[in-house]
């Protein structure tokens, strides 16, 4: 596997670093001038577009996002259709790109463009470049070296055989605080915890971020977590080394599974825990925990832990329509595994003739507005029906809207439910269901701070 680009980039400048030459720029076909802020600007003899860095946001701290803001001016008389491009370290790669026509005459500003810093571990300097149509302008930007993340999870090296995935944990650093984590595989960008649905949930069960991965390439491969917590100055990273080989460790195996079949049926009027259980082992180390999963929810239902090499896990649960019941087995080495294919429930044996289907809510909305769910009703009987529809929301059920239709045999009435969302001062993720006394449907929607 190609070495990476933004490891390289950062690792790769010596902290003395310092602007291209202007020989350098004219070996390029520009001529130099320098700006009063330090930064090196040029323009191209054929182009009308003159170009400058008006500010950054450095320095910042290693895995935070550094912004760039150039300004782009045509001193021409015709339109100009450029494409502007933020360059950056002595390797020169293109990090962003915008493209857009700029008037005669016309001075765009600003134009922000920027990415996210890699965790070194030690303060650094590098060049940052934008081009448009070869004019061009360049400052030196530094970065702050990020701390060492105390709680992170496994161990720092791990040999694996190919097509092991591993869970990859990123503590808390203020256990009472919440944070970010950005996650890095072989120097390039992979995941981000801000636009990951499990992650809420996995950080209030667990205290950590995770990223999972299914290493299938032999190989040295590098795994860095960026972690930015929300109230503290400075940034954290932890990094992993994972050597995929013949000859590594394996991942846990499931034995037996039960039930046996895997969709589940639930009674609609009366519905019944069932009753889950996976016999699970591991041919090295040591088993640890169970996480039971239910999507569309996107939340943990409980964690088992597991002892030794051979242990079993048991959950009691109703599950909810349509959803898939995913349990991780992890082992204390990180390496993780899950049955193929889970488990899914399905609800039956309705008690009438009407059926609800949700079709479209407003969500996400912002803290404090009005969330609103919009539901068909289906009446596949031969007589008119009186039904009253309950909109419920949240793990701790709460009715929050009802309303009484009535729907003729063969015909659809369409329903707007809503409620006044809490004013919270983080975003929140929850079910919201359409109940009647013989169906329900449920989606998960999105709460913004």
């Amino acid at each position: 596997m190609e070495r990476p680009t933004r490891r390289r980039l950062l690792t790769g400048v010596s902290a003395g670093s310092v602007l291209l030459s202007t020989k350098r720029w004219r070996a390029d076909g520009g001529h130099s001038t320098d700006s009063d802020d330090g930064s090196s600007a040029s323009a191209s003899a054929e182009s009308t577009l003159e170009v400058r860095i008006s500010e950054t946001n450095a320095p910042v701290a290693a895995g935070e996002y550094l912004e760039v803001t150039p300004v782009v001016e045509n001193t021409g008389s015709t339109a100009v259709r450029t494409t502007v491009e933020l360059i950056v370290g002595h390797d020169r790669e293109r990090v962003s790109t915008v493209e857009t026509t700029i008037d005669a005459g016309e001075t765009r500003e600003p134009m922000r463009m920027g990415f996210n810093t890699y965790p070194v571990p030690e303060s650094d300097e590098f060049p940052v470049r934008v081009d448009a149509d070869g004019a061009t302008d360049e400052r030196t930007v530094r970065v702050e070296g990020a701390s060492t993340l105390a709680n992170a999870r496994p161990g720092a090296d791990l040999s694996v055989e190919p097509g092991t995935s591993v869970l990859f944990e990123a503590g808390a650093v203020d256990p009472g605080d919440g944070q970010r984590t950005i996650w890095w595989l072989d120097g390039e960008q992979i995941g981000d915890t801000a636009v990951d649905t499990w992650q809420p949930a996995y950080y209030d069960e667990r205290g950590a971020h995770f990223f999972r991965y299914a290493f299938d390439s032999p190989g040295t491969h590098e795994v860095t977590a960026a972690v930015l917590p929300d109230a503290e100055a400075g940034t954290y990273g932890a990094r992993w080394t994972i050597d995929v080989t013949a000859d590594g460790t394996r991942a846990p195996a499931i034995e037996t599974s039960r039930p046996t079949d895997q969709v589940i049926e639930v009674a609609r009027d009366d519905p019944a825990d069932v009753e889950f259980e996976l016999e699970a082992t591991v041919p090295d180390g040591a088993l640890d925990r169970v996480i039971w999963w239910l999507t569309q929810s996107d939340s943990i239902l409980g964690v088992s832990d597991l002892e030794d090499r051979r242990d079993t896990a048991r959950l009691s649960t109703v599950g909810c329509h349509t959803c898939t019941l995913v349990p991780w087995v992890v082992c204390r080495d990180g390496t993780v595994t899950e049955p193929d294919p889970s488990w899914q429930f399905e609800r039956v044996d309705r008690r009438g003739t009407v059926e609800v289907t949700i079709h479209d809510t407003n969500d996400p909305v912002a803290a404090g507005d009005v969330l609103e769910v919009a539901a068909a009703v289906v009446n596949t009987g031969s007589t008119a029906e009186t039904r009253e529809l309950e909109l419920v929301v949240g793990h701790d059920p709460t009715v929050v809207d009802a309303r009484t239709v009535v729907v003729d045999p063969n015909e659809t009435a369409r329903v707007r439910l809503g409620f006044e969302t809490y004013p919270t001062e983080k975003d929140e993720r929850f079910p919201a269901r359409v109940v009647t006394e013989d169906d329900a449907d449920e989606v998960s929607v999105r709460v913004f701070a």
